[in-house]
């Protein structure tokens, strides 16, 4: 991954987390549920377009807290698998398929007593890789194969989250993120093995991102 990621953000409000130790660091491990807020331009004439489909994961967060309020936390996740579909003209064709890894680094604020809550903005860098197309989508071309690309995106990310305490150890926790993701869609298209055409296409997939899981300090 060749791009770095810097953390940046802004956002205030009273108090101190309360975790069961004193540790600086917090982990916390979640189901996450990515929803696409999509929109896309024109794929092979006007009326045509794509959509993103949802996808759920293993979401890992690490935070390192500099004082009783702000931290830095570094959100990374297993690959997110996502169908990617026709609409408009091309509704119901299947376009194929790709992964991600959206790897975010945020400045947070915490407050809270018995439950902590924070928030926190920060930095997106989402990589798409094992891009394919459907054999529908090739047949509809009348191409003999098909391949597509989508480039590497950075944007901003927000969230809101809470941790409430299970035991001395664990607690149950949630959050909800925003990120702005835009990419460029890259299909060729061979006919004879020779290639014919190119079509570029530019997606916004802009994600709601919901976790729960748990939480603990280290």
């Amino acid at each position: 991954m060749k791009k770095s990621i810097l953390a940046a953000a802004i956002l205030a409000a009273i108090s101190a987390p309360a975790f069961a130790n004193d540790s600086n660091w917090i982990f916390r491990g979640t189901v996450a549920h990515i929803s696409p807020n999509d929109d896309s331009g024109t794929v092979l004439a006007p009326g045509d377009g794509v959509s993103v489909g949802s996808s759920t994961g293993i979401g890992l967060g690490f935070t390192y807290m500099m004082d009783k309020n702000w931290g830095v936390e570094v959100l990374l996740a297993t690959p997110f698998t996502h169908d990617i579909e026709g609409t408009g003209d091309l509704a119901g064709l299947s376009i194929g398929e790709t992964k991600h890894l959206p790897p975010t680094v945020s400045l947070t604020y915490s407050w809270g007593d018995t439950t902590t809550f924070h928030v926190g903005a920060g930095l997106n860098y989402t990589k798409f890789f094992q891009e394919d197309t459907s054999s529908a989508l090739t047949s509809a071309l009348g191409a003999s194969s098909t391949s597509m690309k989508l480039d590497a995106s950075t944007g901003l990310s927000v969230q809101f989250g809470f941790d409430t305490p299970i035991n001395d150890d664990w607690n149950f926790t949630g959050g909800i993120y925003y990120k702005k993701i835009d990419t460029t869609a890259d299909v060729d298209v061979y006919v004879d093995g020779a290639l014919a055409a190119t079509a570029s296409v530019d997606v916004t997939i802009d994600p709601v991102v919901i976790t729960l899981g748990v939480s603990t300090k280290f």
